[in-house]
């Protein structure tokens, strides 16, 4: 059966690192060391008095230029037009187009607010070589023999756009169930994995496509039945609530 409702919990990101939904902190010190510059006053007393009529003047300092600051948006930029969204819950075949909107931040009066419409399609999946991952320090390792590693790879044309800033906007983050709908953990990647990279919109114009590939693990007694977007639209909503989503998904075709 799909999953119609699923409750998901928010996604841990672990810096540096490829995770499989773990958080690892560390303190991090950042010292900020303010040494003040102490003018002596008083002269020695056994200095010789300067000469009548010359004066000892100190070299004025060049004064330091005042940088410009960058203007401050006044309203929210926006590009392409808005469409009508794919349904929540609905289950697409592979290749079906989905219209996916997604809103970037907490916010919607913050400066790094966004939300954006694009068109996702499924490509593919494919079994992860496990050589891919050998050298790769996670938190949990990958047992070969008991769970599998796939490849999710998807295609994003952006439609739409708007905010104050558009640099947030990028391809949806894409997640995969079980035949029978239970979640698979993910892997989210940190710098480079050549082997499944994510994509990245650059110039953030209508109409730019980019494939992405996401990384998911699965038990190997089960089968990989659907994979999907979660957020359409992603609510606002507090960072470290729980929430229900019904994701628009795609059904992965079967084996063989």
């Amino acid at each position: 059966m799909a999953p119609a409702l699923l409750a998901l919990s928010p996604l841990r990101r672990t810096p540096g690192t490829r995770s499989r939904r773990s958080l690892v902190r560390g303190p991090v010190a950042a010292l900020l060391l303010v040494v003040p510059l102490a003018a002596c006053g008083g002269g020695d007393d056994g200095a010789a008095p300067a000469a009548s009529g010359t004066s000892s003047a100190s070299p004025s300092a060049t004064p330091t230029p005042t940088p410009t600051p960058e203007p401050t948006p006044t309203g929210p930029v926006e590009i392409g037009a808005r469409l009508d969204i794919t349904a929540p819950g609905a289950v697409l075949g592979a290749g079906d187009a989905a219209v996916i909107e997604m809103h970037n931040g907490f916010d919607p009066a913050g400066p790094a607010y966004s939300e954006a419409q694009v068109t996702s399609r499924f490509v593919g999946v494919t079994v992860a070589d496990p050589a891919d991952l050998a050298g790769v320090d996670l938190d949990t390792p990958i047992d070969p023999a008991a769970e599998t590693v796939y490849y999710v790879r998807t295609q994003h044309t952006l439609e739409w756009a708007r905010g104050l800033s558009l640099t947030t906007v990028s391809p949806p983050h894409v997640r995969a169930w079980d035949v029978d709908g239970a979640g698979a953990p993910d892997l989210l990647v940190f710098g480079t994995f050549p082997a499944c990279e994510g994509g990245r919109f650059t110039d953030r114009t209508p109409g730019e496509t980019v494939e992405s590939c996401d990384i998911v693990v699965l038990p190997s007694a089960q089968t990989l039945g659907y994979v999907g977007v979660p957020e359409n639209p992603q609510l606002t909503r507090d960072a470290h609530e729980e929430f229900e989503v019904q994701p628009v998904l795609w059904q992965v075709p079967a084996a063989g």
